[in-house]
C-alpha cells in the first residue's frame, strides 16, 4: 500500500504554480508537467493527473462524479502506445495507490486540485482515425490519501466484529461515501481474485479490465455493512440477478433459485451449486447477511 508522497497536505481547489506542486511532491518535473506523471519513490507509487484545456490536450471533466481521460500522446504521433504512463493507469484499475488529479489552461502557472480520481474501466478504441486509451475515472471526493488507507483500515476492523445490520452509512458525507465504495469494492474483488463467486467465470477485457462486480448481500439501503463477509464478487448477469432476487444463499452458501415463473436461464441452472468461498476464510460470507438477504428477497430454505 502506498504512503502519501505529500511535504504538506493538499486541498480540494488549492491552486498552486508547477513549484509548488514540485515542492509538495518533493519532485523536479524538469519540464512542464502535463498528462500522466507517473512517480515509483520509496514511499509507494502514485500518478499526479493533469487535464489540460487547450491545444494540446483538451480535457473535458465535466461535474459529475465520472469522467473520461484520454491516455498519453498526441495526435501527431499516431495511435496511442502502452507508455510507461499509460501503463500506470492500466495498473491502477486493479492495484490500489494514489491518482492526484489536477486541472489547469495553457499557458498558465496556476495548477488547481480537484481531488483523488479511480480508475474503473479502460478501452483502446479509434478515435477520429487514431487509437488511443480511454480511461473511466471516478472521483473520490476527497483530498487525502489517509483518507482512504483509514477507511481500508475500518473496513478490516469491521469485518472482525459481531456482524451487524446497523450503519450511519446512509448518512455518510458525499466524500466518504465515495471512498467507502471504492474501497469496499477493491477488497471484495480481490478476495475473489476477480471471479463471479455464482458461475465461477473469470473474464477480462483485452485491456486487462475485470468484468466482476462488488455486491452488498444484505443492501447498504437496507442498513447492510461496509463488512467484507457481507460482500460478495459477481459478473454483471449474476449481480444483476442477484440484486433483484433470483436467487439467494443458504447459511452455508448453496444457491436457492426464487421460486417464481420463468428464470433466466443463467439463473435457472445455477440451483443447488454453491457461491465461491473467498480465498481467505476468514471474510467467508456470514450467516447473519446471508439469512437477511433471504427475509428481504423473500426467498426460503
Amino acid at each position: 500500500m502506498s504512503r502519501s508522497p505529500l511535504s504538506e497536505p493538499l486541498e480540494l481547489d488549492e491552486t498552486l504554480t508547477q513549484a509548488e506542486v514540485e515542492y509538495r511532491f518533493g519532485t523536479n518535473f524538469g519540464y512542464q508537467f502535463k498528462g500522466i506523471t507517473y512517480r515509483s519513490p520509496d514511499t509507494g507509487r502514485y500518478v499526479i493527473l493533469l487535464a489540460n484545456e487547450g491545444t494540446v490536450y483538451d480535457d473535458s471533466l465535466g461535474r459529475g462524479r465520472t469522467f473520461t481521460y484520454v491516455g498519453e500522446g498526441v495526435p501527431e504521433k499516431g495511435d496511442q502506445i502502452e507508455t510507461v504512463a499509460n501503463r500506470a493507469l492500466l495498473d491502477a484499475v486493479d492495484e490500489t495507490f494514489p491518482i492526484y488529479l489536477f486541472t489547469s489552461t495553457d499557458g498558465e502557472d496556476r495548477y488547481h486540485y480537484r481531488g483523488l480520481v479511480e480508475v474503473v474501466d479502460v478501452a483502446y478504441v479509434d478515435n477520429g482515425g487514431r487509437t488511443v486509451y480511454q480511461f473511466q475515472m471516478r472521483r473520490l471526493e476527497t483530498a487525502t490519501w489517509a483518507a482512504y488507507t483509514d477507511r481500508e483500515s475500518r473496513i478490516e476492523t469491521l469485518s472482525s466484529g459481531e456482524p451487524t445490520l446497523d450503519t450511519d452509512r446512509k448518512t455518510a458525507a458525499a466524500g466518504e461515501r465515495a471512498v467507502r465504495d471504492t474501497a469496499f469494492s477493491r477488497r471484495v474483488r480481490a478476495l475473489y481474485d476477480n471471479r463471479c463467486a455464482a458461475c465461477g467465470a473469470r473474464r477480462l477485457s483485452p485491456e486487462g479490465v475485470p468484468e466482476v462486480e462488488t455486491a452488498h448481500v444484505y443492501p447498504v439501503a437496507e442498513g447492510g455493512p461496509d463488512d467484507l463477509r457481507n460482500g460478495i464478487a459477481l459478473c454483471r448477469t449474476h449481480h444483476w440477478a442477484f440484486d433483484h432476487g433470483w436467487f439467494a444463499a443458504t447459511d452455508d452458501r448453496r444457491i436457492l433459485v426464487a421460486d417464481a415463473d420463468d428464470p433466466p436461464e443463467t439463473v435457472a441452472r445455477l440451483a443447488g451449486d454453491s457461491l465461491l468461498a473467498p480465498e481467505n476464510p476468514h471474510f467467508a460470507l456470514h450467516p447473519t447477511y446471508l439469512a437477511a438477504h433471504r427475509r428481504y428477497r423473500g426467498i426460503e430454505k
